[in-house]
């Protein structure tokens, strides 16, 4: 692992059985600073198309990690406290189809949504403890060994699984809170942006589909229109066809 963060260039190294970390640096397991919680099994009937709730499924979690809001499907039922979630709380796979194992322990941070989404049976909820923030642990996730590592304890034949016990088994070295937080303000200003152009490509995909079949069909005249700061190109471009 290396350790770039501000002020590595002066640090004191420890080195023990378990690797070499900064001084003031711990190793922990992921059971130690935070709780996996089981997502909800379902039955067909739980799936509907209109109503119900926001569900968190294995369609949501992206190859390799990151969140795909077109997975999510609709879920109507029980459902408890533990296996809801709301944006920036971590979910992760431990489920997969695909045998080049790309989902499975692979995380993903839930993105602002209109309401509390349920989490299915092949997702985890990851809940930090109070002194670890969402950012530093789904970083930690994201951007190390981790999902390497604990991928290859999954097992099946046609699809595999994983036990959440390897997910809390995980060791890494976790630095000091002033550390952590550093990172976790950065790191959730650069989440909130994301947020902010996600909804705003998701708004303009939902425009271009209602305008586009207008536009083939000719239902929509746009022969006339004319956007402001384009005109002069679109004049010139008739003027050299002309020539």
């Amino acid at each position: 692992m290396e350790y770039r963060y501000p002020g590595h260039e002066q640090a004191q190294w420890v080195e023990d059985e378990a690797g070499r970390r900064p001084q003031g640096w711990e190793w922990v397991t992921v059971g130690d600073v935070a709780l996996v919680h089981r997502g909800r099994s379902y039955k067909k009937e739980n799936l509907v198309e209109t109503g119900g709730m926001p569900f968190i499924n294995l369609k949501c979690i992206e190859r390799d990690g990151g969140f795909r809001m077109d997975g999510i499907k609709r879920y109507e039922g029980p459902i408890k406290p533990t296996q809801t979630v709301v944006a920036d709380d971590i979910v992760m796979g431990v489920t997969d189809m695909t045998q080049e194992r790309r989902i499975v322990a692979r995380a993903a941070r839930i993105p602002r949504l209109e309401a509390p989404a349920a989490v299915s049976m092949d997702v985890v909820k990851i809940q930090p403890r109070e002194d670890i923030s969402n950012s530093y642990l789904y970083g930690m996730f994201r951007f190390s060994d981790f999902a390497d590592e604990v991928k290859l304890h999954a097992n099946g034949a046609n699809v595999l699984h994983l036990n959440p016990e390897r997910i809390t088994a995980f060791e890494f070295a976790l630095p000091n809170e002033d550390l952590r937080n550093q990172y976790g303000q950065f790191a959730s200003a650069i989440y909130s942006q994301i947020d902010v152009l996600n909804l705003r490509n998701a708004n303009l995909r939902r425009t271009r589909d209602l305008l586009l079949p207008r536009l083939v069909s000719g239902e929509l005249d746009v022969s006339g229109l004319r956007v402001a700061g384009i005109e002069e190109e679109f004049d010139a471009v008739e003027r050299e066809a002309g020539q």
